[in-house]
């Protein structure tokens, strides 16, 4: 276990690496210019241009500015944005909780509903509920977050008022104003992480109650509860787990176009917005913290292998 770790530790680094080299190059073959969004360029003289372009560090070969930017980004220091003139660690700071906020219900909703719906539906196979369910995750798979959004505004904030349609309340101001600006956007970026993880549930559980182990647990009169949860869904739980991290995951890219539809002041609407600007350092230190909280939940899951089945030996 030790020695898996530490592998595990040693390839996050190139991993890293590598994520934080495309984060720099994409951003980079992003058309436009910072210096465009700033002073325009249009009636503007090519001295004002070339005068901004260098007070930025943009008219340096990009490999330079790459060697210039990376030691520091690996510190985490992106300098400052371009337009907040703030460093970019700060206005991210402001931004970050909101968008953790809304993954982590979201991921709470997902596996409140998928985790249950995938057991009943493999404990019932070719029953109707199993057949309902497995039109529910494809529907749900199928289905854009964006377009379900649209779909909750209307039917739960313009035709039946239960809610707002957009916005962000903090904490601070009360539970209630909190909660209910989040139950839209949540249940949107939910669906369809619960459509993919019932089905991978479903699966595993399927599998895993075929194997001999179950039918001699049942064979010994042990409760259908306790071969389900004790021994079935133990073991089927690898599979399903791998999926939870890619889930949360996804719900954290997903949130980029949750946080657009319903006006949420995320770290995902603010990565719209610098892409729009061309504030290159808000564009790359956004996506390298969503990058390192993406990687560091893989290696979380990878972690929790052994304890959830002390039997699986790492080579």
């Amino acid at each position: 276990m030790g020695a898996y770790l530490v592998r595990r530790i040693l390839a996050f680094i190139p991993t890293l690496l590598i994520s934080v080299t495309l984060i720099f190059i994409l951003t980079r073959l992003v058309p436009g210019n910072p210096v465009w969004a700033l002073v325009g360029h249009q009636s503007v003289s090519e001295e004002k241009i070339k005068e901004v372009s260098h007070e930025l560090g943009l008219d340096r070969p990009v490999l330079v500015q790459y060697l210039t930017w990376l030691p520091k980004a690996l510190s985490g220091d992106f300098g400052s944005s371009i337009f907040f003139n703030r460093p970019v660690v700060a206005v991210i700071a402001d931004r970050f909780p909101v968008t953790l906020t809304l993954a982590g219900l979201a991921m709470l909703l997902t596996l409140a509903l998928a985790i249950p719906l995938g057991i009943f539906a493999a404990t019932r196979q070719n029953s109707l509920v199993d057949h309902a369910t497995s039109v529910f995750s494809t529907l749900g798979v199928s289905l854009p977050s964006f377009w379900l959004g649209f779909l909750l505004i209307i039917l739960f904030a313009v035709t039946l008022h239960w809610f707002p349609s957009s916005g962000y309340r903090p904490l601070s101001m009360g539970i209630v104003p909190w909660l209910s600006r989040l139950v839209l956007p949540v249940i949107a970026l939910a669906l369809s992480q619960v459509a993919l993880l019932v089905r991978t549930t479903r699966s595993s559980m399927l599998e895993v109650l075929g194997m001999e182990y179950v039918t001699a647990a049942r064979a010994k009169g042990l409760s259908e509860a306790k071969v389900i949860y004790k021994h079935a869904l133990r073991n089927a739980f690898i599979s399903i787990i791998t999926v939870i991290g890619l889930t949360f995951a996804l719900s954290l890219g997903g949130s980029v176009i949750i946080e657009n539809v319903f006006a949420i002041p995320g770290l995902g609407q603010l990565i719209t917005t610098a892409a729009i600007r061309r504030d290159y350092p808000v564009i790359e230190g956004g996506m390298m913290y969503l990058t390192v909280i993406s990687l560091a939940v893989n290696l979380l899951v990878d972690i929790s292998y052994t304890l959830i089945n002390p039997r699986v030996v790492y080579e």
